[in-house]
């Protein structure tokens, strides 16, 4: 019996635990707080033990589309009987058993992938829809199964920003306008960068800018993991900017342009002597 044991009830100490009777229910072993804590904590263990051996860690990969990459497993100095590429663990895209050849099922990666002897893999022609989660199952003589995944982000090649200016506050002394900067992708990041030996701006996609007259160039360039891209705008004097071809748009130098064409027109109707 233990001490302060009550009423109808009945216990006593085994190895540990508390074996307890109640007159109206059968007989139980309720454990200390400790014991269950210790039991749990080893079944965790042994858990992540066995996922840990089963399962490798994941990598992330970025492409450019219409480009090529390779997704490499961490393991390829061992030999395995057999392996499969699949792609968010559904889709089966390559495979390979023993010295037999390589199997590309009928799937939207037909005819842009190739499974190298070291079990890369490589994606061409790459698409944005390819971005996804691939695993490797890797698996060895004896049944032995190692996972790896691997994560695909395809990336648009940046193409040359688009430079527009809002003019709002032009004075014979000062120039005050804002610089809008795009190049209609997601993902990407804008920086400004001006000719003079100052410190780039990197706040975003519009820049306020505001000066006395001079000559300068502000730059915007637009980048994303897999390639960058820049255009330039100069300003002059009084408040008018220049850019290059038709990357950058400004109301002020549309204007100038079209007064040049009526100038042009003008020649054109002019009688020669």
């Amino acid at each position: 019996m233990v001490a302060g044991a009550t009423g109808s009830g009945w216990g006593s100490l085994v190895g540990g635990c508390l074996v307890r009777g109640i007159s109206d229910s059968p007989p139980g072993v309720r454990c200390g707080h400790r014991e269950k804590m210790a039991a749990r904590l080893t079944t965790a263990l042994l858990f992540i033990m066995q996922a840990g051996a089963r399962q490798g860690w994941s990598s992330e990969v970025v492409g450019a589309v219409h480009g090529v990459v390779y997704l490499s497993p961490s393991l390829q100095n061992q030999t395995y009987h057999q392996i499969q590429w699949r792609r968010d663990n559904v889709m089966k895209i390559a495979s390979r058993d023993g010295s037999a050849p390589v199997q590309y099922p009928n799937t939207p990666y037909k005819g842009r992938l190739e499974l190298f002897p070291n079990n890369t893999l490589k994606i061409s022609s790459l698409q944005e829809t390819d971005s996804s989660t691939y695993q490797v199952y890797l698996e060895d003589v004896e049944g032995k199964e190692h996972i790896e995944n691997i994560l695909l982000t395809v990336y648009d090649l940046v193409p040359k920003p688009t430079v527009n200016v809002e003019v709002i506050g032009d004075e014979p002394v000062l120039c005050e306008a804002i610089l809008k900067c795009s190049v209609g992708l997601e993902g990407v990041t804008y920086e400004w960068e001006r000719s003079k030996k100052v410190p780039p701006d990197a706040g975003g996609s519009v820049l306020h800018v505001s000066f006395n007259p001079s000559l300068e160039t502000y730059t915007c360039k637009a980048s994303n993991p897999v390639s960058s891209n820049s255009t330039s705008l100069t300003y002059r004097h009084p408040c008018s900017w220049i850019g290059e071809s038709s990357s950058a748009a400004s109301c002020t130098t549309t204007s100038v342009l079209m007064a040049l064409g009526y100038f042009v027109l003008l020649l054109f109707l002019l009688p020669l002597d």
